[in-house]
């Protein structure tokens, strides 16, 4: 068991997806959460659709999803915010790296936990690549990931599960009944995200020390889910990465 832990969450709720129950079982390890985003896109559309008059009002709804989904797990670990606009944390790669590198100094965790590198979402992809290009200026530490979603290969959504790696050894941790009882009843305080947090798993979790992944090569064939999605154009994305990385 680590003894200092970061996460890495891009959105409200993404810690509890990938790592819910990791939280639980791992309470007496001091944990510090860090969001990318506000959890909220610029395009007010967005906002909209989730039934909030203004990209602010739904930024605070995702807040107060959060505080009630851990008053509800009974976890109280230390909340930091670096409010990116949803979908935009790209745009801002190079503070984004050098902003998590001055965090990770501060905190001196011994493990970093991520979302993989899988084209699900352009903030999910960002939070993999500034974990990766933060090590170069800080302690030690151990990066270990989990999977959100991407495209399966007829354009679907695949969730919870990692795209292969030969190089990457996965564990599983399989979820009691009451376990997936009380993460179905944490996700459920993220009724704003209600429609995609359906499609997920509540049967395990699973974790892998992150790969040396080449952020200028898109994670797999074919159009990445967000790219499905409109979210983001993938080649703006990698280009983004490599100037970041100095390629």
């Amino acid at each position: 068991m680590p003894d200092r832990c970061l996460i890495v969450a891009p959105h409200p709720d993404d810690e509890t997806l990938g790592a819910g129950i990791w939280i639980e079982r791992n309470r007496s390890c001091d944990i510090a959460i860090l969001h990318l985003t506000d959890g909220s896109p610029r395009d007010p559309a967005d906002a909209r659709a989730a039934g909030f008059p203004s990209r602010g009002a739904y930024a605070e709804a995702r807040r107060k999803e959060l505080d009630e989904a851990l008053r509800l797990a009974g976890v109280s670990p230390q909340l930091i915010r670096f409010d990116y606009v949803d979908k935009e944390s790209d745009l801002h790669l190079p503070e984004l790296i050098q902003r998590l590198a001055d965090l990770i100094v501060e905190l001196r965790p011994s493990l970093v936990l991520s979302p993989a590198y899988e084209g699900g979402h352009p903030d999910h992809d960002s939070a993999a690549l500034a974990v990766a290009a933060a090590r170069r200026f800080t302690p030690a530490f151990r990066h270990r990931e989990f999977p959100l979603y991407h495209a399966g290969p007829s354009g679907d959504l695949v969730t919870g599960e990692f795209l292969p790696c030969d190089k990457a050894y996965a564990e599983t941790y399989v979820l009691s009944g009451a376990e997936q009882a009380k993460k179905r009843a944490i996700l459920a305080q993220f009724v704003s995200q209600r429609q995609i947090l359906s499609q997920f798993t509540l049967l395990h979790e699973s974790f892998r020390d992150a790969p040396a992944y080449d952020f200028g090569r898109p994670p797999h064939e074919g159009p990445l889910l967000y790219e499905r999605w409109n979210f983001a154009r993938g080649e703006d994305w990698r280009s983004r990465a490599r100037q970041a990385l100095g390629g």
